[in-house]
Parts: structure tokens; C-alpha cells; sequence
């Protein structure tokens, strides 16, 4: 089977020029491909010096005209990273993996609705994010294997999303309704000047966790991750500044989150995080960037906690509209209520192709 994926992919790539392109469109029938090549090479805290993929991928886009405004769509986009046993990518070139696969209806004058695996629209929250690897503090649940999604369309600036995840299907299982929940998204903008846009935007997901098991001291039993993210983002002319601000727990009075590096790593009730991100275009092809990061992690009960100051520097160069390289590092304090501290430093220089 990968091996059939492997050929379909690389056979669609062939047949595209540098931009996304259409391969075929009649009828009414229209599919598109494009994608990104990633490489990264990197050194970070506690390890070598190494070359990464952060998330190359192919993208295979499908629509229907249905007419009256109405048409039928599908897309799928295919990542080539192995997991590891916690399911998240270890950014290395050794797999395929079908990440999105959906297809749903869309109307022009209202919006599209989706189902499959796909980006809830909490992904395109977080606009304070001018990195291209090291930034982003919202924690909402971005992606889903299993859901339905609508985002509507913009009216003066203004669009909102809803989504609905449905989690684990088993029933009398130890993770029954494992990841079921919900997020809504609201997305405005601006024109507030000659040149000058105002975004704000915000959103909200709650899902549901379930680890039953026979022994209640073990604090296993069923809770909600809840999760949510506001932000603001003033741009004029070749400046761009802006702020985002995100908060998760879990609830039932459980201590369930991970946060922390090394020894001072650890589950907590509450995490809190703020992100200050400022941006120049100093030519129309090249832009230094910034940010500053806090966090803090705190449980449910006690005096324990882990707060985080990060401070991030980069710098990018596009060579034409579809290649693009940068110069990220980044720095992250961790330091405890007995202000035991723990620092994570990261540098990395990346290179992407656009097609």
C-alpha cells in the first residue's frame, strides 16, 4: 500500500511545475496539486548536530462544480515522517503517512462543510507565530482524525468555524468516547488605515479523555482537556506586531498536562501561555523576526509550579515566490517554584520549496 501511495505521489509531482497546479479541470472537475519540500538542519539541547524534516508534504486537492453556487470537494495530503510511540513526528524521511483525508460540500455564499481527518479550524488561530518552527503557544486541539468542520465565508472581513470531533467509537472500553469534543473558531479583519489591518481572532475546543482503570488512587478516570486562544495582530506597511494569548486544563480536578524539560518535567492542572511576536520586511523578498514566550504550568493543589521565558531571533531570504531559506535560534528558560532551572537552546537553518 505505500508503495502504491509512493507512486501516485510522485507521478502527480511530475506532472506539476514549480506552483501548485492544475492537472486537470473539465467538466466541471478541477484537481490540483502542489506541496513543500522541508529540510532542516539543526542543533538543539541534548543533541547532535542533525538534518530534519519539519513536515515536508504533498497536497492532492478535488472539486466538483455542482452548479447554483453549490460544488462537491476532497482533498488528502501525505507527510513522509515516522511517529514515535506517542504519536508525534520524529521529523525524519522515513514514511508515508496519509495526514489529511476528507471531502465535504461548499456554497459560495455560505461556506464548506467537511468530514474526515483534517485541521480543525483552531489550526489557523495563533497569529503572533512569525517563525517557521519555533514559535506558537495555543494548545486548542488542531487536528483530528476523525470530524466535521465548517468555516464559513468571510462577510466584511468577518468568518467563524465550528467543529466536531468524534472520538474513540468502542463502547465498554477503557478509552470510550476517547478525543469526542467540539471547537469554535471567530476570525475578523480590519482596514483601520491607509495600509494598516487590524486581525483579531479566537477560539475554543474541548475533548474529552477517558483512562479508566481499576485503581481510583491512580487519579485515572475520565476528564476534559479544555483549551482556548485569543489574538490581536496590528500590520502596517512593512511592520506587523501582534499578541497571543492561550490557556488550557483538565478538568475534574486532575493534573494531566505534560510541561517542562529534563528533571523538570512534570503533569499539571493548568497551563497558561502568552506569545508577543513582532516582524520587518526590510526588503520585499527578506524580514527579520521576533518573539517573546511565557508560560506557566501549575496543579491542581500546592504551591508547585514550572514557569518558561523563551526569547526567539530569525531572519529569512526568498529567492523567488516558491524557495525560500532562514536562520531561526531560540532560547527557553524553565525554572520551578525553588527556582531550580533547566534551559532548552535550539538553532536551526531551513530551506523549503514550494510547488
Amino acid at each position: 500500500m505505500k508503495k502504491t501511495l509512493v507512486a501516485l505521489a510522485v507521478a502527480a509531482v511530475a506532472a506539476t511545475s514549480a506552483n501548485a497546479a492544475v492537472v486537470y479541470n473539465q467538466d466541471g472537475t478541477k484537481v490540483e496539486v502542489g506541496g513543500q519540500f522541508r529540510v532542516l538542519l539543526t542543533k538543539n539541547s541534548g543533541e547532535r548536530a542533525d538534518l530534519k524534516n519539519p513536515g515536508s508534504r504533498i497536497d492532492i486537492k478535488a472539486s466538483q462544480d455542482l452548479g447554483n453556487g453549490f460544488s462537491a470537494l476532497a482533498a488528502t495530503q501525505l507527510r513522509f515522517s515516522a511517529r514515535d510511540a506517542a504519536g508525534d513526528e520524529k521529523q525524519d524521511f522515513n514514511d508515508i503517512e496519509a495526514y489529511d483525508v476528507y471531502a465535504g460540500f461548499a456554497y459560495d455564499q455560505a461556506g464548506t462543510l467537511t468530514f474526515g481527518k483534517q485541521a480543525s479550524n483552531q489550526d489557523d488561530l495563533g497569529i503572533s507565530d512569525y517563525t517557521y518552527d519555533l514559535g506558537d503557544v495555543k494548545q486548542t486541539h488542531n487536528h483530528d482524525a476523525k470530524s466535521v468542520k465548517f468555516r464559513s465565508v468571510e462577510w466584511n472581513g468577518l468568518s467563524f468555524g465550528a467543529d466536531y470531533f468524534f472520538g474513540d467509537a468502542k463502547k465498554d472500553s477503557a478509552t470510550e468516547q476517547n478525543d469526542k469534543g467540539w471547537g469554535a473558531a471567530l476570525f475578523y479583519t480590519a482596514e483601520i488605515a491607509n495600509d494598516t489591518t487590524l486581525t483579531v481572532n479566537g477560539g475554543y475546543t474541548k475533548v474529552k479523555k477517558f483512562a479508566r482503570d481499576q485503581h481510583p488512587v491512580n487519579n485515572n478516570h475520565d476528564y476534559n482537556e479544555s483549551a482556548y486562544v485569543v489574538g490581536a495582530e496590528l500590520a502596517t506597511g512593512p511592520f506587523a506586531l501582534a499578541v497571543d494569548w492561550s490557556e488550557k486544563h483538565s478538568t475534574n480536578n486532575t493534573d494531566k498536562l505534560d510541561f517542562g524539560v529534563g528533571t523538570l518535567k512534570s503533569n499539571f492542572h493548568k497551563v497558561e501561555a502568552l506569545e508577543v511576536g513582532a516582524k520587518y520586511n526590510y526588503l520585499e523578498n527578506a524580514k527579520v523576526y521576533g518573539e517573546y514566550q511565557y508560560q506557566k504550568a501549575t496543579p491542581n493543589s500546592g504551591d508547585d509550579k514550572v514557569t518558561m521565558n523563551g526569547f526567539i531571533l530569525g531572519t529569512d531570504y526568498w529567492f523567488t515566490k516558491q524557495v525560500v531559506t532562514y536562520l531561526e535560534a531560540g532560547t527557553f528558560e524553565y525554572k520551578n517554584q525553588d527556582n531550580d532551572k533547566d534551559r532548552d537552546n535550539k538553532i536551526g537553518v531551513g530551506f523549503r520549496v514550494y510547488f
